[in-house]
């Protein structure tokens, strides 16, 4: 969505405030001219009183204008805010928007949402105050779509009570105990790709699955269908993402005025629903939970239905799992093979790597050299762009500068990777940087892709491990050369897709 096409947008919400503010004034002007006619104090009172609630919240407006006035950012419209600004390179473009915006105006950039929505301020720096504990995240929109899961629950003791049931099958010790998992499911494809002749086209496509069925396999065991149709499967978690991604940028108004956006997220919600329900099935019925001779699965999928939640929350904390890992994992994973293609100097040090590591060693933290190459990737590419929070009982300071409560603070997670004041060298691809062998070395706290404080991503270890089992299992497999003339779209939603992956696999 370009500019250009996001003007018809832009008017329609510009129309809609409009019709409401003039709707109002008419409406206490009727009910005041009703109240003089006849006369009625109750009129009066009640045009009165609507006249007093629409300079209410036009005063709200403009004490929130002012209390940002003092940080530097574009000039907000008084019904859009930045709408526009933040649309200037289409909806899936906001992280681009948000660049040229710092590079613009600073390390600090202050911006207003459409009217009725929380302002907010985006840094280009990790803060110290993103790790406070009394921060949340900001999740207005994943409240309107998973209200039940850790993506949508505000923080408090519902969060720590399903954080605590999920947190122990997403371990680093779990994950390494069950990398075997992720390992066949990532050689089922390498062995398909060994296949295929130069004029394929699927390995983007191959990607995505890759990265769903992994993800699915590892959560639910056994009882994943290893013949699902990932293709459906993944559509429909794609209009759920679309849609998330949409209201949380969008005035508050958009889940009621677009129907036909509506009926796309519920029959995909319903969807995926009815895959993970079935998913649930299986296990009680391969594993009664009321037959103790039954051994259990040590999995999440154990937890998660042993908890003592409704199935509806159940479901929905695997979907947001799935969500929050199946597309920013692919991602990566693309990412990953385009800059290793074009350095092969990288490819060829991973590769020795892994084959001078013992190849009975099912712990890969062994061979911490790819697990560089992940971490360099995250750092230049990450799939989650930027992250929000927000707290509304106190104020606080960034770099000498107040940003009053209610305000949300964003960080945008690109500009920090790439910020010469925090990493030497930060356009170079360059794994080594987070090497420990000798003097010092950076880590994934320097730009936080997995989030911070209680709200950070609860299967950042699962993703971490995912990526390597796959790129090990590529690299010990192929030769990975770059292809020329291939134009790469993105498109962003939580995540970033790309269109394409212009690698060839060539077998060795």
């Amino acid at each position: 969505m370009s500019m250009k096409s996001a003007r018809p947008l832009l008017s329609l919400y510009r129309a809609i405030y409009t019709a409401g503010v003039v709707g109002a004034l008419l409406a206490a002007t009727l009910v005041l001219w009703f109240g003089l006619s006849r006369p009625s104090r109750t009129a009066i009172l009640v045009a009165a009183i609507l006249a007093a609630l629409l300079i209410l919240v036009a005063t709200r407006r403009l004490t929130g204008f002012h209390s940002l006035r003092h940080l530097p950012g574009p000039k907000p419209s008084f019904l859009l805010g930045n709408m526009g600004d933040l649309l200037a390179d289409g909806h899936g473009g906001r992280h681009e928007t948000l660049q040229a915006l710092h590079d613009e105006f600073g390390p600090i950039v202050r911006l207003h949402s459409a009217w009725g929505s929380s302002p907010f301020v985006s840094l280009s720096y990790v803060s110290p105050n993103l790790h406070k504990k009394e921060l949340d995240s900001h999740r207005r929109a994943d409240r309107t779509v998973l209200a039940r899961s850790l993506m949508g629950v505000e923080g408090g003791e519902l969060h720590r009570s399903h954080r605590q049931v999920m947190s122990p099958a997403l371990t680093h010790r779990s994950v390494a105990e069950r990398a075997h998992v992720l390992r066949d499911v990532s050689t089922r494809y390498v062995d398909t790709w060994k296949h295929v002749d130069e004029s394929y086209d699927g390995l983007q496509s191959d990607l995505r699955d890759w990265s769903v069925h992994c993800l699915s396999a590892y959560l639910f065991g056994d009882d994943w269908d290893v013949q699902a149709d990932l293709h459906e499967y993944h559509r429909a978690l794609g209009a759920i993402e679309e849609e998330v991604s949409f209201r949380a940028f969008h005035p508050f108004f958009v889940r009621w005025i677009f129907p036909r956006r509506l009926r796309r997220v519920t029959a995909a919600y319903r969807q995926v629903a009815a895959v993970l329900g079935a998913v649930m099935s299986r296990r009680e019925q391969r594993v009664p939970a009321s037959c103790p001779a039954h051994q259990r699965p040590d999995d999440l999928l154990n937890r998660v239905t042993q908890a003592p939640w409704s199935s509806e929350d159940r479901v929905e904390e695997m979907m947001s799992l799935i969500l929050g890992g199946a597309d920013p994992m692919s991602y990566v994973l693309s990412q990953a093979l385009v800059m290793l293609s074009l350095d092969t100097h990288v490819q060829e040090k991973a590769r020795k790597s892994i084959e001078a590591a013992s190849p009975d060693d099912g712990d890969l933290n062994r061979d911490p050299y790819v697990r560089n190459i992940v971490y360099e990737t995250l750092r230049l590419f990450p799939p989650v762009p930027f992250s929000a929070k927000f707290t509304n009982e106190r104020a606080l300071e960034e770099r000498g500068e107040k940003i009053p409560p209610g305000t949300v603070v964003m960080w945008m997670k690109n500009a920090v990777g790439k910020d010469p004041g925090v990493f030497r060298e930060a356009g170079r691809f360059n794994p080594d940087r987070f090497s420990t062998d000798g003097g010092e070395h950076d880590t994934i706290n320097s730009f936080l892709p997995f989030g911070a404080g209680p709200r950070h991503c609860v299967g950042n270890r699962l993703a971490e491990q995912q990526c390597v089992v796959m790129l090990t299992e590529i690299l010990r497999n192929f030769q990975i050369i770059p292809l020329q003339h291939i134009d790469v779209e993105f498109h962003s939603t939580i995540s970033a897709v790309p269109s394409a992956v212009p690698v060839r696999l060539v077998p060795r």
